[in-house]
């Protein structure tokens, strides 16, 4: 099998309803991917991600789009490092807004939030 660094999940959807696109967005969100476009998204390769994104595009297909899921071996240093960047930038707001609210919830809460933060932290830089 060859050497896959990234997962970029590559959708098209019908003009008209935006719930797809949203939800397509939200589930993205979730598992941390970095938006390349507004029909492209990208993750660190691992075979529970591919399985995910296998799973959203499927669904992309089930309300009549296209879906691709690319597994890609090396980027060029700065598209990996912009797409690394962004990631960074996107989990440590996560974290900064989680601290900002830490005091207004439960431990329990924050610590929830805390372990979804840092399953999407591919890059382990909270």
């Amino acid at each position: 099998m060859a050497d896959y660094r990234w997962l970029v999940l590559v959708w098209r959807l019908p003009s008209g309803v935006s719930t797809p696109r949203v939800t397509v967005w939200r589930r993205l969100r979730r598992l941390g991917a970095v938006p390349l476009t507004p029909g492209a998204a990208a993750l660190p390769y691992s075979e529970h991600l591919l399985e995910q994104l296998d799973w959203i595009a499927d669904e992309v297909s089930d309300w009549d789009g296209d879906a691709w899921v690319l597994p890609v071996g090396r980027l060029s240093e700065p598209e990996e490092a912009r797409i690394v960047a962004q990631a960074t930038a996107d989990r440590a707001g996560e974290y900064e807004r989680l601290e900002a609210d830490a005091q207004r919830i439960s431990p329990a809460a924050a610590e929830r939030r805390r372990r979804k933060i840092a399953a999407r932290d591919h890059f382990a830089h909270g």
